[in-house]
């Protein structure tokens, strides 16, 4: 029975890697496809979902096909941002669909059976800032170290974190698009994504009912529409 069980938790882990694998897959499938549709092949947007795609080793023929496909299907996804509370712990749901009725009617369902509800548009959007995060490659980078932090201050780095392999660069949303426009200059590949992180405290919540929201949240980022979760519990 030993053997089984260890074959069983073995197999476990492979089906829940291969579905957060598939997840990714289609999280970006799903970005370069809005991208495309913003009828701009060289957008920013559609340079960094391919780059994240190859990050993630999605094969040069999927991305081809999807960009095709793309161009000439009827579905249009659209960016949707929900907001929600549940607990005291407010949430922003970032989600990506071609149904906002149905994708909104299921996250309502779903947090009103948890126990939480769905907010009003800028409700608890205001309790989150907007922040830039870059990721650059060291041998990407054509400048010293020293030289080329001084460069990123003036673009508007708010902090830098230089790791083995890249460098990290988080600025205010304020300063995003001049970083982007400069790096884009210096010609240094890079990869970029916008989070929301909480500017309150941690909320005071029990033991029990972070166990809940932190399964709640786990439970919405499988959800195909859904892209980001981000909450004010940690």
């Amino acid at each position: 029975m030993s053997g089984h069980s260890k074959w069983s938790n073995i197999q476990h882990r492979k089906s829940n890697k291969d579905f957060i694998k598939s997840k990714k897959f289609s999280k970006i499938i799903k970005e370069i496809s809005i991208a495309v549709k913003e009828k701009n092949k060289t957008s920013f947007r559609l340079k960094n979902a391919i780059l994240n795609a190859k990050s993630i080793n999605v094969p040069k023929q999927t991305i081809e096909r999807t960009i095709q496909k793309a161009s000439k299907i009827k579905k249009n996804y659209k960016n949707l941002s929900l907001e929600g509370q549940i607990h005291g712990i407010s949430l922003i749901i970032e989600c990506i669909t071609d149904n906002s009725v149905r994708t909104i009617s299921n996250i309502r369902t779903f947090l009103n059976k948890k126990g939480g509800r769905l907010c009003h548009n800028g409700e608890i959007i205001h309790l989150f800032n907007r922040i830039g995060i870059f990721s650059i490659r060291k041998n990407d980078i054509h400048f010293s170290l020293e030289d080329f932090e001084l460069m990123l201050i003036d673009f508007g780095a708010k902090d830098i974190f230089k790791e083995k392999e890249k460098v990290s660069i988080y600025t205010d949303f304020e300063y995003f698009g001049s970083m982007k426009n400069n790096l884009e200059k210096l010609k240094i590949p890079h990869l970029y994504q916008i989070k929301r992180i909480s500017i309150q405290q941690k909320k005071n919540i029990t033991k029990e009912n972070e166990k809940k929201i932190l399964n709640l949240i786990e439970v919405l980022e499988k959800n195909e529409d859904i892209q980001n979760v981000y909450s004010n519990l940690i």
